[in-house]
């Protein structure tokens, strides 16, 4: 596309989430591109920031279902968009030059984490990845999967990340009970039984990602076998 149709999608689209945004009570931070920094809880505190949130993506899924008919209409390609949350402490303040330019933002490892989880969601080919902190904070409410246990580029400490499957439904139930049965498998190091098992869940959903991603590593550990002190993580390379 033109660089002037570029923009005109882009202003639509980021006009259209930053009204969900401050519609759920969050800040936009700053446009990164065609992606968006949000956060909650700062400058001042909310009890409910990680509910909020998840409520705001949710929003923004289906605003973005109505945008996409609508391009369709008008004869335009539409797109998906993605996202990563994460819950925990930050920095908040001014950062810039004092008197020229400043600018209100958050900074800290959890910043850094929601980032990380943002790009990690194409990898796992899910819309929403979801961090530890904001899964405890937001489980009682909100229907989850659990999908892999990371460490990420520069960090020692693993963190276990999931997947946002709302609106629930029949079949990403069944999914999700599939994957959990089929996880513990894996993580017992009983590849043979694990790689039948999420064999036997792309045979009823074939276009999971993540149980092809498994099925993929229980081929790869039938041939290489892991360490007695194996911790089921995996090492995330890409950022």
């Amino acid at each position: 596309h033109t660089p002037q149709e570029v923009v005109a999608r882009l202003n639509e689209y980021l006009g259209e989430m930053v009204q969900v945004i401050e519609e759920h009570d969050g800040y936009v931070d700053k446009f990164i591109g065609d992606g968006i920094m949000a956060y909650w809880g700062a400058p001042l505190a909310q009890p409910d920031h990680a509910r909020l949130a998840i409520a705001c993506v949710l929003a923004m899924n289906q605003v973005m279902l109505k945008l996409c008919v609508k391009w369709q209409a008008e004869g335009v390609e539409p797109f998906a968009i993605r996202a990563g949350i994460q819950s925990g402490e930050v920095v908040a303040g001014n950062v810039g030059l004092r008197g020229k330019k400043m600018e209100y933002t958050v900074i800290g490892d959890t910043v850094n984490q929601a980032a990380r989880l943002e790009s990690s969601a194409k990898y796992y080919g899910v819309d929403a990845l979801v961090g530890e902190n904001t899964w405890r904070r937001t489980s009682d409410i909100y229907r989850y999967r659990e999908l892999d246990k990371i460490r990420m580029v520069g960090k020692l400490v693993p963190v276990t990340v999931y997947e946002l499957t709302e609106p629930q439904t029949p079949a990403r139930n069944r999914l999700n009970e599939l994957f959990a049965a089929a996880l513990l498998v894996y993580r017992a190091c009983h590849w043979e039984k694990a790689e039948k098992s999420f064999a036997s869940i792309l045979a009823e959903f074939p276009d999971d990602r993540p149980s092809q991603m498994y099925l993929d590593r229980c081929q790869y550990f039938k041939g290489t076998p892991v360490s007695e002190n194996w911790d089921g993580v995996f090492n995330r390379r890409g950022k």
